[in-house]
């Protein structure tokens, strides 16, 4: 039987990545009364990187109708309702309508590095011009959910 000699190789670690955001202001950034066809209104959050590594992140509009707006009514609202979002530092994250806002930019998202930590993200809504009176006294309620990614 021949010898045999083993030797070990110990206490190797892994360790994972912590992928983390935070916004500020976390509420009530945005309220808009009596919007009239060809007005804008504008808003800022700003997103933090609040991670341990380089990260992206997307962008969505999570609207619901208001107390007394249908919830049909409210899709008409949020299908005619322009916004426009970009970063600063970052350039454009989207320009559409209020209800095509989900997880924007396209993969692999706005990039937010360690090195930049923050960024403002700048929201505006138009009312266009020509939108009908299908929208008028409709109200919508709406959260900004970013979600960060590495």
């Amino acid at each position: 039987m021949p010898f045999i000699y083993t030797a070990s190789s110990t206490e190797s670690t892994l360790q994972t990545a912590n992928v983390a955001i935070e916004v500020s202001p976390a509420s009530g950034v945005l309220s808009a009364t009596s919007l009239l066809p060809g007005d804008s209104v504008s808003a800022v959050i700003n997103v933090s990187n609040t991670g341990d590594v380089d990260e992206y992140y997307f962008v969505s509009a999570d609207w619901k109708a208001s107390p007394g707006t249908t919830t049909s009514h409210a899709a008409l609202l949020a299908a005619n309702l322009n916004v426009s979002v970009s970063a600063s530092p970052g350039g454009d994250i989207y320009t559409g309508s209020l209800s095509g806002l989900i997880d924007k930019p396209e993969s692999p998202g706005q990039q937010l590095t360690l090195a930049t930590g923050n960024q403002d993200v700048t929201f505006t809504f138009t009312l266009p011009s020509d939108v009908g009176n299908i929208v008028e006294g409709v109200d919508i309620t709406l959260d900004f959910v970013f979600v960060a990614t590495s």
